[in-house]
């Protein structure tokens, strides 16, 4: 029974830790848990806890600074103070040495006064410049009597002339004014006071190109929306329609009029928003692209041609056909050759029109 209690008391002693299975205090050197029987190991590092009284020193204890470190303190303190001190005495050295240096300058200036006042009696002006050593500058010669008179008669004349220049500016300058602020408050009567010269009939009558005859007409009816402008606007239109139409459908064909008004077309269409120009556009694209078709081989046995077509308004990129069969269904072949073909057109605008294409060049009229 000894034993026992001796060896209960003893690892209660020990520290403890937690198993790590069932989670029960056990000891920190035990290799098997008491409770649950797991093999728990030992510890690599035992853990070590010191206390006040392991390090050996008391829980309540008071510190005293050395003699060195009291010797120490004092010399530094004494030290600083010793710098503050200087640099204050150099402070004040320095404000007194620059008021020393301005009574030095200001006390010639009351010596003169003083001798002036108590000898003799003061020279005149042209007395001074004779006794003086040096000759007379600029300034002391603007200074003399009749420097000064020439100089205020050119002062009053620069006042004079300054007072005229602001009276013209500010006449000159209302008036500008109040046509600013007219214009500001009512832009409407200004652009209608405002007459634009039309120059259309006068380039159409010099042979100007007609895009640029619309776009004249056009502008000046933008600046005054007069009948007589909306007239000559609307006639230039309709001249440079049929001029478009003309170059697009000629008889015979011919694929550099064809061009031309394609390009015509498209510069009116740009500053022109009218829905026929607009129309006209569309149509006249259409055309261009009906005879972007290059012939790329003949056939002779099978009496056939092929056609690689470039119109980007269909699907199909390439057509063979024979005497009698449609290309793009408006073109109907009449013959083919060893080297061409001869095509006829029978849209509305273009029928009649003979075409001739040969092997990878571009379609050309069939005179």
């Amino acid at each position: 029974m000894p034993e026992s209690v001796n060896r209960d008391q003893g690892s209660a002693k020990d520290p403890t830790r937690l198993c790590p299975v069932c989670r029960m205090p056990i000891s920190i050197l035990a290799v098997r848990c008491r409770f649950c029987g797991a093999e728990v190991g030992r510890p690599r590092k035992e853990q070590e806890t010191f206390t006040v009284k392991d390090l050996g020193g008391e829980y309540k204890s008071t510190y005293t600074l050395s003699d060195n470190v009291a010797e120490a303190l004092d010399a530094f303190i004494s030290e600083e103070r010793a710098q503050l001190q200087a640099q204050e005495r150099r402070q004040q050295a320095a404000a007194s040495k620059s008021f020393f240096r301005w009574q030095l300058k200001s006390e010639p200036q009351s010596e003169e006064k003083h001798e002036h006042g108590t000898g003799l009696p003061e020279l005149d002006a042209e007395n001074r410049i004779l006794s003086s050593d040096t000759l007379p500058t600029r300034s002391q010669r603007m200074n003399s009597p009749q420097a000064t008179a020439f100089d205020l008669i050119g002062r009053r004349t620069l006042v004079v002339a300054g007072i005229v220049a602001g009276l013209i500016l500010l006449y000159f300058g209302t008036d500008f004014a109040w046509a600013r602020i007219r214009n500001i408050i009512s832009p409407q009567s200004a652009q209608e006071d405002f007459v634009y010269p039309n120059r259309a009939a006068e380039f159409y009558a010099a042979g100007t190109p007609l895009t640029e005859v619309l776009e004249e007409a056009l502008i000046a009816l933008r600046h005054n929306a007069t009948d007589e402008n909306r007239e000559i606007a609307e006639t230039m239109r309709q001249r440079l329609i049929k001029h478009v139409e003309d170059n697009a459908f000629s008889k015979p064909f011919d694929m550099e009029k064809l061009n031309q008004a394609s390009a015509d077309i498209t510069r009116a269409a740009a500053f022109d928003s009218n829905g026929r120009i607009t129309q006209l556009l569309e149509e006249i694209n259409r055309e261009a692209a009906c005879f972007k078709f290059i012939l790329t081989s003949i056939d002779i046995e099978d009496e056939s041609a092929s056609f690689r077509l470039n119109n980007p308004f269909t699907t199909e990129r390439a057509q063979v056909v024979a005497v009698g069969d449609l290309l793009q269904d408006r073109f109907l072949v009449k013959r083919i050759t060893p080297r061409e073909v001869i095509l006829e057109d029978i849209s509305a605008r273009g029928a009649g029109r003979q075409i001739l294409a040969r092997p990878l060049q571009p379609v050309e009229a069939l005179l």
